[in-house]
């Protein structure tokens, strides 16, 4: 119960009054209040004297309490309305608490009285904090529809953001024009991709890429989109066609465009990625790189060629690429890919795949024949992941030479 109550009386009798004051007193009630005997000061009082709690004698002067317990509960409903008379049927009680009233005691019988009051005001209590809380409600579920909102706009920007990417990038059957066996098994950790593959083909030359841009997500699709055009540029207006020479262009390129010319400031963001030249006449593969090897399988035997040391952009000056040549004949089978399906966590210890586990898996996959050996790896990929969420963008090209 609080400190001090403010209790309004609504009592023809003085005598009364006292009386229920006293019974309030002896329960050691602390409270002041004010009587009323009419409708006027009643609805005065209960504006200027802001009662926590009214108690109503049933019958006054050209007044009753049904029109007293009326007039609360249209202006003041937080009030709570206690209806306090010498004589009453339980019929008219009835009545009154089904009206709004909280309960009723008679004079002669005030024992129940604080019991009564402080129940009522503990209803009070409770009828703020449900109110307080509905407010709550009220601007939770508005929040959340314009979250809900603003949600569904960003994932549709994004799908919509999926579509361009996927436009950009050159469809699966344009590697196959060029070789009768391949696959892109290219799996996004979130809707867009950091990871992108790129092909030109130059009469009897083919130049694929795997690049595995900084980030995921949104960010790393950015990149993938200056990815795609320098390469773009190189290629088909610059007339670059040798692996190294595409990777220094690149490279150069997008220090360029990630550089703020003002401060001076360049962010160090950049791509991974491996790139072949693959000569059908000359059956020569020529492979350059950025931190990402190349696998050759040739007769269940896997060779790794390896790649220079540095990312393409990442603020590094003066880099220089190399290239490796080496001799390549029919059913040999190449695969450029990024480190997410090596860094994938998974197993029975929960740890990271590795790229002896991921050699294993590429040999096992191409074992019995080239054309279902997409389907196996990510079978495998799948088994070995389990229940862990998928670390990062995952890219693994396959060409049967």
């Amino acid at each position: 119960m609080i400190k001090e109550l403010r209790i309004l009386m609504l009592e023809d009798t003085a005598e009364d009054a006292e009386f229920i004051e006293r019974a309030l007193r002896n329960d050691h009630i602390k409270f002041v209040s004010k009587r009323v005997e009419d409708r006027t000061g009643f609805t005065n009082s209960l504006h200027e004297f802001n009662p926590d709690i009214v108690l109503s004698d049933h019958s006054l002067p050209q007044f009753d309490s049904l029109s007293a317990l009326h007039i609360v509960k249209e202006n003041y409903s937080h009030i709570p309305f206690i209806l306090v008379t010498g004589s009453v049927s339980e019929e008219f009680a009835v009545k009154c608490i089904k009206s709004g009233a909280e309960d009723y005691v008679l004079k002669n019988n005030l024992i129940r009285l604080p019991s009564i009051i402080e129940n009522a005001l503990n209803k009070k209590d409770l009828k703020a904090e449900n109110l307080v809380i509905k407010n709550l409600n009220t601007k939770l579920n508005s929040a959340y529809e314009v979250i809900a909102q603003k949600n569904k706009d960003i994932i549709d920007s994004i799908n919509y953001a999926r579509n361009v990417q996927e436009a950009l990038m050159q469809r699966v059957v344009d590697i196959n024009d060029y070789f009768s066996e391949s696959f892109v098994l290219l799996l996004p950790k979130d809707v867009l991709s950091g990871d992108f593959y790129w092909v030109r083909n130059i009469g009897e030359r083919t130049i694929i890429a795997a690049v595995d841009c900084t980030g995921h997500g949104v960010p790393g699709a950015l990149l993938t989109i200056m990815g795609m055009n320098i390469l773009h540029s190189a290629v088909g207006v610059h007339k670059i066609s040798s692996p190294p020479a595409i990777l220094k262009f690149l490279d150069e390129d997008l220090n360029r465009k990630l550089s703020h010319r003002g401060g001076g400031k360049i962010i160090n963001d950049g791509m991974d990625m491996s790139i072949c030249e693959i000569d059908r006449k000359e059956m020569i593969i020529t492979v350059s790189g950025a931190n990402r090897p190349v696998y050759i399988i040739r007769d269940g035997e896997l060779q790794s060629i390896i790649t220079d040391k540095y990312s393409i952009g990442s603020g590094d000056p003066a880099k220089q690429f190399d290239a490796k040549h080496v001799p390549i004949k029919k059913g040999d089978m190449v695969f450029l890919f990024s480190d997410g399906f090596q860094d994938q966590f998974g197993g029975p210890s929960g740890k990271k795949l590795g790229s002896a586990h991921f050699k294993e898996m590429l040999l096992a996959a191409c074992k019995e024949n080239f054309a279902g050996a997409e389907k196996r790896l990510h079978t495998s990929l799948k088994e070995w992941q389990g229940n862990e969420e998928q670390t990062d963008d995952i890219l693994v090209i396959g060409i049967k030479i």
